[in-house]
């Protein structure tokens, strides 16, 4: 019986650490994605670095 408190606490803990590390990195994964997608539409398209942020920010955020 003792052991099933300890698993739940466990499970308990790791779900809000994930939480948390969801909503810290999710800003970082968007704007490397947007960094990315920035650099490869100016070197194909050959427009200025900030006309491809916007489209890149439009595409992105669908």
């Amino acid at each position: 019986m003792y052991k099933n408190y300890k698993f739940l606490l466990f499970i308990g803990i790791a779900f809000i650490f994930l939480y948390y590390s969801v909503g810290k990195y999710e800003d970082f994964s968007l704007q490397k994605s947007i960094s990315s997608c920035t650099i490869a539409k100016s070197k194909i398209k050959n427009i200025s670095p900030q006309e491809a942020r916007k489209l890149c920010e439009t595409e992105i955020k669908k």
